[in-house]
């Protein structure tokens, strides 16, 4: 492959009834809304196959305009189907672009009723090996080792006439048959045979440029003025814009149209591989003809004064003429220029050699951390997946009933407290929860089916209307056995189960609560004075408060009516005075 930059301007034309011109750059082409102003662009491209082309149609000007925007968009999809193929077959492409133009614009006359006559020059880059397909007056150059080579030769009657000795090359620029062509985009089948000219092949080298000109850089300037700046050790778009200034200012109107391509460096594929016969490396070449072997395809021929352009041009330009040999080239300058090839050739094969062994062992590489990592994010998916999850409720908590815990709790539409009040729920009512927002807010469904948000703290577990401790029912069911001094009653039970335990004769208390109910006696007053007497070395409160809790207590297993109620609060009077007679004896 070979890295190249190119640079292309094309310019409208100023003058009427001028050849019209266009650009195909690495798969760009200039479009219609380009005309009015300067074309003008910059690429660099490393791609196996390169190619640009120019086009210069003779014609009435729009006509001839609409004309090579349409071979522009012709050639597009040849260049897309060849892009995606690894080789490219030169004779193939070469027929199938020529063959497919020529019927567009003969197609195109045809509709038009007008005939028009293309000319067209071609590079095809492919790998380190340039192609030229020529026909018509465009032409291209190269600028190699500080020599100018023609790439190209004009295909029209004036040329033939030169050819044969007729007239001189600098006759040739004036006469009448310069624009008479002979080959061209466009021949009827009556016309003669279509014969585009793809002699030149050539192995390109570091720093060569590539120069295809319109017809206002080829013919309407002075080769010597174009050479001059050709030669120019500088930028690709500054030289192209230093050509288009020079024509403009010699006073050329038409035909300013340029692309310079330069070649920075190449390249071998691996392997260095000869993917076709017509890719004749150096080495296969010596095995030809001897006329063959003569050209060197990494350098240019001799220079020759005859062979120049013309004879102004002597001085730095050069025909390329394919299999021709030199007589005077000395044949010493053959032999270090075969040792640098070998030398050259020898590095080549010891750098595959070497990407033959590293190649397979980055690879390898590459594929070992490719499967830790990707064996990495397999096994801690789960674990990466748990330490982003947002932190929900438990689904435990979802679909539990809460009460309100206020009447007026207001239910919002929105978790916050700026929204608006759809719902005011009162004391008690009941709500689902859907789902807690934050530790303020709570997602929750009314009995209404209406969904809002309610406070956290506004909401409970506990129904806080119907729900009535154990102990406070207690109490409740005989309000006349409470403490007259206002002592808790949960103290007066816990107190009065402390003494049952110490004190085992008040455990059979439910008989004479039995009796009591169908005859109350006070038996059991009498019976039970004496043994509370025991203990009243303590104050008298103290005593009074088991004394007092007692009947409660035997009323919860009888569960009887308000007749059992009554005398059991008689022992219970009795049972204080007993208890306060041993007190005053002992005062």
């Amino acid at each position: 492959m070979s890295k190249t930059v190119a640079t292309c301007i094309a310019e409208t034309n100023q003058e009427q009834n001028k050849p019209q011109e266009n650009v195909f750059f690495l798969t760009l082409s200039r479009k219609i809304e380009d005309f009015p102003n300067e074309f003008l662009r910059t690429a660099r491209s490393t791609s196996p196959i390169q190619i640009c082309a120019i086009f210069s149609t003779i014609g009435p000007d729009n006509l001839a305009a609409e004309l090579n925007l349409e071979l522009n968009s012709e050639l597009e999809k040849i260049v897309a189907q060849t892009a995606n193929q690894p080789v490219l077959d030169f004779e193939s492409f070469s027929n199938l672009v020529v063959n497919t133009l020529n019927v567009r614009v003969c197609n195109f006359g045809i509709n038009k009723g007008k005939q028009f006559k293309t000319s067209m020059t071609m590079l095809v880059i492919e790998g380190d090996i340039l192609r030229v397909i020529h026909l018509g007056i465009t032409k291209a150059v190269i600028f190699r080792d500080k020599k100018i080579m023609v790439l190209t030769e004009d295909h029209s009657v004036a040329h033939r006439y030169v050819q044969m000795g007729s007239i001189t090359a600098a006759e040739e620029k004036d006469h009448p048959e310069s624009m008479n062509l002979t080959q061209y985009l466009g021949k009827l089948p009556q016309d003669g045979d279509l014969k585009p000219d793809k002699k030149v092949h050539l192995k390109l080298k570091d720093d060569d440029e590539i120069i295809l000109m319109g017809l206002g850089i080829s013919r309407g300037m002075p080769a010597q003025m174009r050479n001059a700046i050709i030669v120019k050790p500088v930028p690709t778009e500054e030289k192209a814009k230093d050509i288009i200034n020079a024509a403009v200012n010699y006073g050329v109107k038409s035909g300013l149209t340029i692309i310079d391509l330069k070649v920075e460096s190449t390249f071998l594929l691996p392997g260095d591989a000869v993917i076709r016969s017509d890719l004749r490396t150096d080495a296969s070449l010596a095995t030809t003809t001897a006329a063959a072997a003569a050209v060197d395809k990494n350098n240019f021929t001799p220079f020759d004064a005859s062979l120049a352009e013309t004879e102004e041009d002597a001085d730095d330009t050069i025909s390329f003429v394919p299999g021709k040999t030199y007589p005077n080239e000395p044949e010493e300058e053959e032999e270090p220029e075969e040792e640098e090839e070998d030398d050259t050739e020898e590095k080549a094969t010891a750098g595959r050699k070497a990407a033959t062994i590293i190649m397979p062992i980055i690879i390898f590489v590459l594929c070992l951390i490719l499967g830790f990592g990707i064996m990495f994010l397999v096994l801690n998916l789960r674990d990466f997946m748990e330490a982003n999850a947002p932190e929900t409720i438990p689904s435990a908590a979802v679909g539990t009933v809460y009460y309100a815990i206020n009447d007026n709790t207001p239910v919002y539409a929105q978790p916050s407290l700026n929204s608006t009040v759809i719902a005011s729920l009162k004391k008690g009512d009941q709500v689902t929860l859907q789902q807690e927002v934050d530790p303020t807010f709570s997602k929750v469904v009314t009995a209404g089916s209406l969904t809002g948000y309610c406070l956290t703290s506004q909401l409970t577990q506990q129904d806080p209307v119907n729900s009535v401790p154990t102990e406070s029912s207690t109490e409740t069911t005989d309000p006349e056995a409470t403490n007259p001094e206002g002592a808790d009653a949960t103290t007066t039970t816990s107190e009065t189960t402390e003494l049952a335990e110490e004190d085992p004769t008040p455990t059979p208390t439910p008989k004479p609560v039995k009796k009591a109910t169908a005859t109350p006696t006070p038996k059991p007053v009498e019976t039970e004075a004496p043994e509370t007497a025991a203990p009243t070395e303590t104050p008298a409160p103290e005593t009074a408060k088991p004394t007092e809790t007692q009947a409660p207590e035997t009323a919860k297993p009888t569960e009887t009516a308000k007749p059992t109620e009554k005398p059991t609060e008689k022992p219970a009077e009795t049972t204080k005075k007993a208890e306060e007679q041993p007190q005053e004896n002992n005062g």
